[in-house]
């Protein structure tokens, strides 16, 4: 509507669709998901939710209509029914997850350091590499640096789902996660920070907001928390320390 007149134009809008993750042939899980990079994204969640410890694990991939099915060494069947995982959702939201810091969250003991100044770089490029976003308004997107290199980046209509499509593009490339930094658009509560503890990941980047359960994850996974990374500040809530 501009000065009382209205028309009709064509827009850009994002597209979600529903994607099925078998592992050895079992239904585990359900995502609603930009129809990109679905193999990275359940690699991902695998390595997020520690239902696997490494890709070396992983003995094949099929993606075809809307299905993934990963053949694995192992039975993760057993692992899925201890965690209690939600696991028929939309975005891959883990209920009730900053009560489990207890299941497979080793405490995150990595030296790693940056410059608050690479903070905001990494977070720069972050929108920079964000086009579907900058057409659509719809998506969220994750992208992880490594030894302050650029090593894998996502976009997504979910921010979980774009934090495992970037672990899963990095895994899959072999990448150090010991030395690298998360960097994300979305809203930090627990189930976010400990994708990040749970593949070793010491330092997560957000341009938004933490919430009380992700700062209280942080704290006890050992994760390094930086929010509002915007224009020249940023706020460090946990384990300062690994930034200089």
């Amino acid at each position: 509507m501009l000065e009382g007149r209205a028309e009709f134009v064509d827009d850009w809008v994002a597209v979600e669709e529903p994607v099925v993750l078998y592992v050895n042939g079992e239904r585990v899980a359900k995502f609603l998901s930009l129809p990109s990079q679905l193999e990275e994204l359940c690699v991902g969640w695998l390595l997020t939710q520690s239902l696997i410890d490494s890709v070396d694990e992983i003995e094949s991939v099929e993606v075809k209509s809307g299905e993934v099915r990963i053949r694995c060494k192992r039975n993760i069947c057993a692992r899925l029914s201890k965690a209690g995982l939600v696991v028929d959702s939309a975005y891959g939201y883990e209920e009730g997850a900053h009560f489990r810091l207890d299941r497979a969250v080793a405490f995150v003991s990595s030296k790693y350091r940056v410059k608050a100044a690479e903070i905001l770089s990494f977070l720069n490029v972050l929108n920079e590499k964000s086009r579907v976003f900058r057409v659509t308004g719809g998506t969220h997107s994750a992208a992880i640096f490594s030894n302050e290199e650029l090593v894998s980046f996502a976009e997504d209509v979910g921010r979980h789902n774009a934090v495992d499509k970037a672990v899963g593009a990095a895994a899959i490339r072999g990448v150090d996660f010991s030395c690298s930094v998360l960097a994300s658009t979305g809203r930090q509560p627990a189930n976010m920070v400990l994708k990040a503890a749970r593949v070793g990941i010491p330092i997560v980047a957000s341009i938004s907001a933490p919430l009380h359960s992700g700062i209280i994850a942080a704290e006890k996974a050992g994760v390094t928390l930086v929010c509002f990374v915007r224009e020249k500040r940023m706020n460090v809530y946990t384990h300062h320390e690994r930034i200089e």
